[in-house]
């Protein structure tokens, strides 16, 4: 009998030789017991798992679930790391931490103990799940200052469950009830990392115990008007950050006492009213997962949208601060969205193409499931091809450098900051839209987090996109300067540099000298009826020569030339009246005000554009604003990019080395539920040309589709290698073994 054909049945459970009977399901396991002074993984533990899978259990998962069951599957897909539900608000063990509140009938039993037990005899790494939001009526009672208290210092009820309090996570309830749990179970368990959900989403909280601190800290009281383009609520957003982090920091102290190279980890990475700073959590974190489980029609702070290639995008901002550290994305089998399904389960094609979407970008995917007794298993069989396909092609998939010589710039805190609330959303626009430019001109390119702007880690790129940077520090722009003047390239937008780290204007961009134009001290929020005239016949503008004009961008910045500057590719219609319709017509249909900047500066070149033509695409998606950004990128970059693709429709492209491989990845995206709803079926695709550039002094040996599972026929001229692909599925992965 399979994983999928057992049945969860307590009497078959019981008299399965290979199972563990739930009478016996005991406090710790006798070997677990006789290890009392803790278990040490080994140094980079953490490299190893390509495979996650997580099982949350539910209160009435005790004696009533199958642990055989859930063993034989994860030895059936091949899954080499797994998180199991612990503790926190609700533990799973049985705890002997005064006020760690046990699940409801547990009793003696131990589901954590027996499943740690079972997993690490399958040789897998194995995390901790820790949920700390929320405590039982009757901790609160014995302790009720570890409640989150509303502006007025009431106490914050569950807003789901009636007889749960939501805790602190600034105070005693994560700084000391917690680390004593974290200690018991990495006494009493071969446990080797920590996964923590929902620890940092609560928000503001005024408990008395937040007023003192805050008060000590800041100065003030904590203010009751939290939008982050509010000073005051910056700051307060700020501190409650360096409380995360001091508490990252006092839960791995605590856990490293025990096991040296165990670590705990955020479920939620970076997210937030104001995102964390990423350099502070890439500096601590061996490893990230990224909760961000399938597609929403949801429009908040934590939305994963509606746009299949989304997941794929989670992925890179993830390494943006992560750079080659391993990073998974959360996947889940069930429908999310904010009527909180948590039983449901997508249907085969949504749960192949959300997984592949972030695989092919760098990520280890990481599976979940909710409640051990499921009701509906089709997801079962789906998860097992793909985990077993990718147990199969795992030497293709340890990457050790990603090829992309595209870095697009990733700064998500000043939306926050600039626009608060109401702007935030348009804000990201300028990068969201950029993003979705560089993946259907099917160009390789990674994320970059800001807070890395510095000259050793832009060296690996060749071209810099900076999505409207507003805000850069005069260190920065000097690094942008010497970057550029060495031969490297920036392609910038709209506001760029025309605010300091802090927020303040500057007179002028702060790479005024590198854009060849300087500030005028005005930006038009709107501009109606405008258009850009394609100045052909331009370089920069090749294979463009069918379009002589497009629609303009929506928004303005007001710039003069600065000095003699070379032939502007992109020139400006200004509006005109568009009502009545005998009124539209211009007396001006081209003017000589440059649109694109686009310069030979020292070794290097840049493209700097006055509008907000990255915002626009993103709202409007228009197809010649596609054509556009994806030509000043080109002629930025100056030479063919490592990886080009021909063929039908919308694919997303990534390159990757491995120790003794390359890997092109191309993922087919034309199916009519890719921006919004959920895949039906896969739609085949192709044929696909793919051309290669090797790294140097490398020689082919094999080409092979891993999709298809064919050997392919390739061509060779000097270090680029062709390969035609005839169709793809859902992702192609073009496996070139080096000699």
């Amino acid at each position: 009998m399979t994983a999928l054909e057992h049945d969860v049945d307590r009497r078959a459970l019981l008299r399965s030789a290979g199972a563990v009977a739930f009478a016996g399901m005991v406090p710790l396991d006798a070997a677990m017991a006789a290890r009392r002074g803790g278990y040490a993984s080994p140094a980079k533990w953490e490299q190893g798992p390509m495979r996650w899978f997580q099982l949350a259990f539910t209160e009435d998962d005790p004696g009533k679930f199958s642990p055989q069951f859930w063993l034989d599957y994860f030895r059936e897909i091949k899954a080499d790391g797994v998180c199991l539900s612990a503790g926190g608000g609700v533990a799973f063990y049985p705890t002997e931490v005064p006020f760690h509140g046990k699940a409801r009938g547990l009793g003696e039993q131990d589901p954590f103990g027996t499943m740690v037990k079972g997993c690490k005899d399958l040789g897998m790494r194995v995390l901790a799940r820790i949920d700390t939001h929320a405590m039982p009526t009757e901790v609160f009672a014995a302790h009720p200052e570890w409640a989150a208290c509303t502006a007025d210092g009431k106490p914050r009820k569950h807003w789901t469950a009636a007889d749960l309090y939501l805790t602190c996570p600034y105070t005693d309830y994560n700084f000391r009830l917690m680390p004593s749990v974290l200690a018991e179970i990495a006494h009493n368990y071969p446990v080797d990392g920590y996964f923590g959900n929902r620890v940092n989403t609560l928000g503001a909280c005024y408990c008395a115990g937040c007023r003192k601190l805050y008060r000590s800290a800041a100065g003030a009281v904590i203010p009751t008007e939290l939008d982050p383009g509010n000073a005051e609520a910056v700051r307060y957003w700020n501190w409650t950050q360096t409380r995360f982090l001091q508490l990252n920091d006092l839960w791995n102290s605590t856990i490293r006492r025990t096991n040296p190279n165990g670590f705990f980890v955020y479920g939620t990475e970076r997210r937030g009213p104001l995102d964390y700073v990423g350099k502070d959590l890439g500096e601590r974190n061996p490893a990230v997962f990224c909760d961000r489980q399938a597609r929403s029609t949801d429009h908040g702070l934590f939305s994963t949208g509606e746009q299949v290639w989304n997941n794929g995008r989670f992925a890179k901002e993830l390494r943006a601060y992560m750079g080659d550290k391993p990073v998974s994305n959360i996947i889940s089998v069930g429908v999310e969205e904010e009527y909180r399904w948590k039983d449901s389960v997508q249907n085969e094609a949504e749960i192949r193409i959300w997984a592949h979407s972030a695989i092919a970008q760098g990520s280890r995917p990481w599976v979940t499931k909710f409640n051990a007794k499921p009701f509906d298993k089709r997801w079962m069989p789906v998860v097992s091809d793909i985990y077993r396909w990718l147990a199969t092609n795992e030497r293709y998939l340890r990457n050790t450098k990603s090829l992309a010589t595209i870095g697009m710039i990733l700064d998500p805190r000043t939306a926050a900051l600039e626009g608060g609330l109401k702007r935030r959303g348009e804000l990201e626009l300028y990068r969201y839209g950029f993003y979705e430019a560089l993946m259907e001109s099917r160009l390789p390119f990674d994320e970059l987090d800001i807070s890395y702007l510095d000259a050793q880690t832009i060296a690996r790129y060749r071209v810099l996109v900076l999505p409207n940077l507003i805000r850069l520090s005069d260190a920065q722009c000097e690094t942008l300067r010497r970057f550029v003047r060495k031969g490297g390239r920036i392609v910038a937008t709209h506001e760029t540099s025309l605010h300091d780290e802090t927020g303040k204007p500057r007179a002028n961009f702060g790479l005024a000298d590198l854009f060849g134009c300087r500030f005028d001290g005005h930006v038009v929020e709107r501009v109606q009826n405008s258009y850009l005239t394609l100045r052909h016949p331009s370089p920069i503008l090749a294979g463009l020569e069918s379009i002589p004009r497009c629609i303009g961008a929506v928004k303005r910045v007001m710039v003069t030339p600065d000095g003699a500057s070379e032939p502007a590719p992109l020139t400006l219609v200004p509006s005109y009246e568009d009502l009545p319709m005998e009124r539209v017509f211009t007396a001006t249909p081209t003017t000589e005000i440059p649109m694109a900047y686009c310069r030979n500066v020292g070794e290097g070149r840049v493209v700097y554009l006055p509008m907000d033509l990255d915002r626009t695409f993103g709202e409007l998606r228009d197809s010649d604003h596609l054509a556009v950004l994806g030509a000043m990128v080109a002629w930025a970059h100056g030479e063919p990019p490592p990886m080009q693709v021909t063929g039908p429709g919308m694919v997303d492209v990534a390159y990757w080395q491995q120790a003794k491989s390359v890997a092109a990845h191309i993922v087919n995206y034309n199916n009519p539920m890719t921006m919004a709803g959920s895949y039906r079926e896969p739609l085949t695709t192709g044929p696909y040309d793919v051309d290669i550039d090797l790294p140097g002094g490398v020689q082919p040996v094999a080409v092979t589709l891993l999709e298809s599972g064919q050997k392919a026929t390739f061509t060779r001229d000097g270090q680029r290698l062709k390969v035609r692909v005839p169709s793809i599925r859902y992702h192609e992965i073009v496996a070139v073994d080096l000699a």
